[in-house]
């Protein structure tokens, strides 16, 4: 992982989704989600079943509702 130095930023789901939706500039049919969604689906099927399980187990319990 890359430390870029800066501090984690707690943002709820929806803030969470907001931001994506404001910097990723494509309309995307089926919401914001659908983008947060395949790059998850990505980065699991590219990453051991040891980093996804550490990852999975970092994040909130409300995010864990996006994962796949």
């Amino acid at each position: 992982m890359v430390d870029t130095g800066r501090t984690p930023v707690k943002m709820s789901n929806e803030e969470f989704l907001a931001r994506v939706r404001s910097e990723f500039p494509y309309a995307v049919e089926g919401g914001r989600e659908i983008p947060v969604r395949t790059v998850l689906k990505t980065l699991e099927r590219h990453v051991s079943a040891g980093e996804w399980q550490h990852l999975t187990s970092r994040v909130p319990n409300s995010f864990a509702a996006l994962l796949p």
